[in-house]
Parts: structure tokens; sequence; C-alpha cells
């Protein structure tokens, strides 16, 4: 009688996944510009939930946000206003204490974010602007109640970037269905960040 064939589990298939495809990256020439010093950025972050002053329907103003982005710089274009294009993997947590209940919120992003200097140089005051997909792992959270999990991301930022390279800016952050599905009450926070460049 055969023995059953025992799958390895994705646990032990990832980290040898990871060397394989950690191998391979290491001989092309993009490698050299994954990295170049400068082109990424490690972004961390605090804030808080909103009220219903701009785009969302309701209030999650008592909530807590702490969150880690990676950026990598693809796109740097010096004229004489400096434009850069970053994608950005971000994670955010939240939390917060409704109606005697302890809840929580989890959120992964993915995007393509555009920053504009008003100089030639990659230095001083920004304006900055990403749009791409979210995923947030409960739908209900405080007084909101999204129809979906998956959802867009949007985020305006303002910032200013130190001859250093780090930068501090301050981000407001939107989630929506963008009426693909209804309701479509939006779901802001605000947070603070500070960008270290390697």
């Amino acid at each position: 009688m055969p023995l059953p064939r025992v799958r390895p589990s994705l646990g032990h298939r990832l980290p040898c996944l990871l060397l394989l495809v950690g191998a391979a990256v290491s001989h092309t020439s993009f490698a050299e510009g994954w990295l170049q010093e400068g082109t990424n950025e490690l972004i961390l972050s605090g804030g808080k939930g909103l009220g219903d002053a701009l785009i969302q329907q309701k209030s999650i103003a008592g909530s807590n946000m702490v969150g880690a982005n990676w950026s990598y710089l693809f796109y740097d274009y010096p004229s004489n206003h400096h434009f850069q294009w970053w994608a950005q993997v971000s994670y955010s947590y939240m939390w917060r204490d409704y109606r005697g209940q302890d809840q929580k919120q989890h959120i992964w992003e993915l995007k393509p974010v555009l920053r504009w200097y008003p100089r030639r140089q990659a230095q001083g005051l920004f304006g900055e602007v990403g749009v791409g997909a979210a995923y947030l792992d409960e739908r209900s959270f405080g007084a909101i109640d999204l129809s979906t999990n998956l959802n867009f991301s949007l985020h305006f930022a303002a910032g200013y970037t130190l001859q250093s390279g780090n930068t501090v800016s301050l981000r407001y952050s939107h989630f929506s269905n963008g009426y693909t599905n209804t309701p479509n009450p939006g779901f802001d926070f605000a947070s603070l960040n500070w960008h270290t460049a390697f």
C-alpha cells in the first residue's frame, strides 16, 4: 500500500522560495538600482482617526493609529520642479474602545505615490499624493460599517525633506470602495510620519 504524500506547508516552502527569488534578483542590474543608496524609505507613522468633516460620513475620532511603510523610488525627474514616483507598501494598525468593546483594525496598502518639490532639488517643502488599493480586515470599526474589505486607498501629504535625506510629513488617508458597492461610508485618519532614507 503506497504511503500518503505529505505536502510541505507554506511555512516550510516560503523560506526556500524567498531564497530562490533573492538569488535570482541579486544577479540582475535591477538589483543594483534597488539597492542604490537613497532609493528606499522606511516611514514610521502615528496618528488618529478623523470625524466626518472631510470625506467619511461618520466619526472614528476616538481611535489611535500606528503604522510602517516601505517606499521604493523608481523614477526621479529633476527639472524646474522636482518630481519623484515611489512604489509604497504600507501597514497600519488602529484601535479604540467603542461602546465598551475593544476594537482593532489592520490595514494593508499598495500604491504608487507622486511627490512634488517646487524647486530643482529634492529638499525642503513638498506635496504628495498616492492612489492605490487597500485591504481592511474589519468591516465594522466604531460607527462605520464598510460594505467591502477591499477598498481604494487615497492619501494627500505635505512634508519637509532635510539635507540628510530624512523627511517629516503630515498625511491625510482615505479608504472607500469608490461606489463599486453600497453603502460607501469611507474611512479616514491623519498621521504624522518620519521617513528614513536608505
